[in-house]
């Protein structure tokens, strides 16, 4: 993100002092200011940028599922969670807009998934539905199965006579 508002800020300061070249002293020194603050503003708020949450819907990801790490419900205001995606090496941070649908499911999922000791995940709804706002279904993993058995790698049963006499 701040490579890319370097990057900006640098392409428009070329651009200013492509076009102004012949331009009187005054209009020189004026662009240079402007790009000096602009580089400035573009900086400090890539910095406030980072540590707000993104709205879901700008999501460009196309990601089918999350993991929900940790959720945080505020009423009327909104629903933040941090989600892990597969082979993500962080979790991201992101606000849903409130719903008490939302909310409250998933309220239920993160009740299941403790009460399993299960992970809870969200359907990510897709990039390329378009206009379709359904909103992200919650739910807590199902239990993992047992692993099966190997009954043939076991020693042979041992036969206890419980006759009670010699044998």
């Amino acid at each position: 993100m701040i490579i890319s508002a370097i990057l900006f800020a640098l392409l428009l300061g070329a651009f200013v002092f492509l076009v102004l070249p012949r331009g009187k002293g005054w209009q020189r020194a004026a662009s240079a200011t402007i790009f000096v603050v602009l580089i400035a503003v573009v900086y400090a708020g890539s910095i406030e940028l980072l540590s707000r949450p993104k709205p879901l819907r700008l999501e460009w990801r196309d990601a089918k599922e999350a993991q929900v790490v940790s959720a945080s419900l505020r009423e009327g205001e909104g629903i933040y969670v941090w989600l892990q995606f597969d082979g993500a090496s962080e979790p991201r941070s992101y606000i849903l807009p409130w719903n008490m649908k939302t909310a409250q499911q998933l309220q239920t999922a993160m009740q299941e998934g403790q009460a399993k000791g299960t992970d809870v995940k969200m359907t990510m709804p897709s990039a390329s539905s378009g206009l379709d706002d359904r909103e992200p279904k919650f739910y807590a993993e199902p239990q993992q199965a047992l692993p099966d058995k190997d009954y043939g790698a076991a020693s042979p049963p041992v036969l206890v006579d419980r006759s009670g006499g010699p044998g």
